[in-house]
């Protein structure tokens, strides 16, 4: 993560520095050298009202997240895990190995329980990776155990906490806590699912008006896993390419009520973490969970097991129940079946309460790829703490052979600060988080034009998807890869001031696959959302369509090649080739993905090769899987 000028950055995103008068609110016993800041920061706001301090007696969740040891040596670690001949090649970590190499000790962690439990934290969890050490404590426990100040503001009718001086810990802490996390209920990550209407055959265009609405057979058939059915294009039990994901299991990271696998025995319990909850969708399926049985139901489709882990206390919130929809029905039906479908339930969709569902998926170490549906501006979570806290969560499920999947947002070359879904350049000019992190595929969005077969015919750069340089976060070496070119397959990954990268810059997306609507063509999914469908679209459909192909591909070769596939992104990147240096540049290509080149998302367009609008382009999933080397020469 970078650790440039932050002030320059809020000027361009619009957020404004609290005046002086209210960060020093507060005066402190402590002499200032005997503290040490975290990767928490006072929080800027905008169009925010001082109400007062927050009162002492205020009950807070806060969740301290740990420094990693030999952080340098994580992605040479990921290198080494697919260089032929090394002791570690195609090996995983288990959770126990990372934190035996990367963990904090467990010396360290104590040391912050027993801080903690001096200022009177109760109920104190130390989460398995060693990562995280949540407890619940007053506001004044809190202020006085982080050295901060904490503040209510009035902002649009709300009612919001932030801490207006960064959160320190004692000297003796600073090489153990990195972040803390929960000091604020400023923002929420948003979910990014689009309703859409169907457009009428006119402004459709060619080839087909009516391939506008795809079921899961049918995108089998555009991505190549399937074969079509000449005589009936809306057949099901389509013949397949590839193994299906059958073999895979896969996660959802969710917030709220997702309802009940069987309403009569196993609905959850308003307690902390309640026990796991497992089985397969039906009749007596409540929620999000019914839903995707009557989806199973109405398209033929073999019953994929559910397992529902609750990162924290039950929520009855269920106003992200279509997103949920989205994620499940549509990662299961391009994937035909999953051995398991795990949701990763957080409380609120808090940067604090994302963080234990992230970290929950990670350290239950069960899955092959899990899909984050949401996002917000990398700035706030740089400024919180969680972009600290995360990236740790998302390495960790690298080493351990598992790939994060993360929609790009639907702002175009915006970042979503605002629930504006298929806006362009309804935000700051900024890319997404968890998007842009290191260690997730990001997934941008198309236009997906079909034959009448369904078999694909072009796809055209979606307006709203998600994408440029992180101005926050560094590139991982696989988007330096050159193959046969003679630069970076990702231009910001090497130093480029033209792209505002002077010392490189994370490039999202990675992929991209169908997800929204134009004037040209509706690219959706028919979605059943409370036992009727509605057609969704937007990189909340990209993401999880993008985590089902791969979970095919690692099921293919699992089955066939015995071989088993670790993290996606140094896989997939070995498939693309950088330009050739000099003019005219010779466009870099990969032969295995569907190359977008046409269309933009505000600030950048789609070219032929890897671009800030749909990544190295589309899964063509049988060519991918075909292709995907079994050694790496990096």
């Amino acid at each position: 993560m970078k650790t440039e000028s932050i002030l320059s950055r809020l000027r361009r995103t619009g957020m404004t520095v609290l005046c002086p008068a209210i960060l020093m609110t507060l005066t402190f016993g402590a002499a200032q050298a005997q503290w040490v800041s975290t990767a928490t920061k006072a929080l800027p706001l905008k169009n925010a009202t001082l109400l007062g301090a927050v009162p002492a007696s205020t009950p807070m969740h806060i969740v301290v997240g740990l420094q990693v040891r030999n952080q340098s040596q994580i992605q040479p670690t990921l290198k080494r895990m697919i260089t032929a001949g090394d002791p570690l090649y195609g090996q995983f970590f288990t959770v126990s190995q990372f934190v035996a190499q990367f963990g904090p000790t467990t010396a360290q962690v104590q040391a912050v329980e027993n801080y903690l439990s001096s200022y009177g934290f109760k109920n104190l969890r130390v989460e398995e990776n060693q990562l995280l050490v949540q407890g619940d404590a007053t506001a004044g426990a809190v202020e006085a155990a982080f050295n901060t100040s904490l503040a209510q503001f009035s902002e649009n009718g709300k009612t919001l906490i932030a801490n207006t001086v960064d959160a320190q810990v004692p000297m003796s802490l600073a090489g153990t806590v990195s972040a803390v996390l929960g000091l604020n209920n400023v923002q929420a990550l948003h979910t990014g699912a689009t309703k859409l209407t169907a457009c009428s055959p006119g402004p459709c265009g060619t080839p087909d008006p009516a391939n506008e609405v795809y079921s899961p057979w049918q995108y089998q058939i555009a991505y190549d896993a399937a074969y079509p059915n000449e005589s009936n294009p809306n057949a099901t039990g389509l013949k397949q390419k590839l193994a299906t994901g059958s073999t895979t299991s896969i996660g959802i990271i969710a917030e709220g009520n997702l309802g009940c696998i069987n309403k009569n025995s196993n609905c959850p319990v308003a307690v902390t973490q309640p026990p796991p909850v497992s089985g397969a969708p039906n009749s007596n399926s409540t929620g999000v969970i019914h839903d995707l049985y009557l989806f199973e139901q109405f398209y033929k489709l073999p019953a994929t097991p559910v397992t529902i882990v609750y990162a924290g206390i039950p929520s009855p919130d269920t106003s992200g129940a279509g997103e949920w929809d989205l994620d499940s029905q549509s990662s299961t039906g391009i994937a035909v079946q999953a051995k398991n479908l795990y949701f990763y339930v957080a409380t609120s969709l808090t940067d604090s309460d994302i963080a234990l569902a992230i970290n929950k998926a990670v350290t239950d170490n069960k899955v092959k790829g899990f899909n984050m549906s949401f996002g917000e501006c990398e700035d706030f979570p740089y400024l919180d703490g969680a972009m600290t806290v995360d990236d740790i969560a998302f390495a960790e499920a690298a080493l351990q052979g598992i790939t994060p999947f993360a929609s790009s947002d639907d702002q175009g070359s915006a970042c979503p600060v605002v629930g504006t879904n298929g806006v362009p350049l309804s935000g700051p000019p900024d890319t997404s988080y968890p998007a842009s992190s290191p260690y997730v595929i990001a997934s941008g969005g198309t236009n997906l034009l079909t034959q009448a077969d369904y078999t694909y015919s072009i796809e055209t750069a979606w307006e709203a998807s998600g994408g440029g340089p992180s101005y926050f976060e560094t590139p991982p070496f696989w988007q330096a890869y050159k193959g046969s070119g003679t630069v970076a397959i990702v231009p910001s990954a090497e130093i480029n001031s033209q792209v505002g990268c002077p010392t490189g810059c994370r490039g999202v997306p990675d992929v991209a696959m169908c997800a929204g609507g134009t004037g040209l063509a509706i690219c959706s999914a028919n979605t059943y959302v409370a036992g009727t469908t509605e057609l969704i679209g937007g990189t909340s459909l990209s993401s999880p369509l993008s985590m089902g192909s791969w979970a095919r591909i690692v099921a293919d070769h699992l089955k066939y090649q015995k071989v088993n596939l670790g993290f996606a992104g140094p896989l997939i990147y070995q498939l693309a080739n950088g330009a050739a240096a000099g003019p005219p540049p010779v466009a870099p290509s990969s032969l295995y993905f569907n190359d977008v080149q046409t269309g933009s998302n505000g600030l950048f367009s789609a070219l032929p090769g890897y671009d800030y609008v749909t990544g190295l382009g589309s899964w063509d999933i049988y060519q991918v899987n075909k292709n995907l080397p079994t050694t790496y020469p990096h």
